[in-house]
């Protein structure tokens, strides 16, 4: 924790020279335990700033994404996204998209939060459905 303390004050400070805020990143060695989907809650209606897993319950197509909203206005929102093009051509209707498709893979703090564990999950799980393989703010950390 020191250690940490220390780099977070030296980051604070270059910040304050060069004009840009830096954010420290840690990894831990137990990275494979945070990236573990957290236990099935009953309703993600409510849930915001989350990183989530859609899977086809038609097939073995999978998504990994991201929002700041809330989890059910992005859902929505997924009927003209590359799920919604999935619906359409492989099942010939894009009105199948219901929320118990949907698990939150993890809860965040911020939306570079989301935007590092967005880019993490979609390296581990490797879903079919995503067109971007990472963040480009986070490539500067990985």
């Amino acid at each position: 924790q020191v250690a940490a303390n220390a780099v977070r004050k030296r980051l604070r400070d270059l910040s304050h020279k060069i004009g840009p805020t830096l954010q420290p990143v840690f990894v831990t060695k137990k990275l494979g335990q945070d990236l573990r989907p957290k236990e099935i809650k009953p309703s993600i209606v409510n849930k915001q700033c989350v990183v989530y897993n859609f899977s086809c319950d038609l097939c073995e197509a999978d998504y990994v994404g991201y929002t700041a909203r809330h989890l059910h206005q992005r859902i929505a929102k997924h009927k003209n996204s590359a799920i919604g093009r999935h619906f359409l051509e492989a099942h010939g209707n894009n009105n199948l998209l219901r929320e118990s498709q949907f698990m939150v893979l993890r809860k965040c703090q911020s939306k570079f939060d989301c935007l590092v564990f967005e880019m993490l999950f979609i390296k581990k799980l490797k879903p079919n459905l995503n067109i971007q393989t990472d963040s480009i703010r986070a490539k500067l950390f990985v």
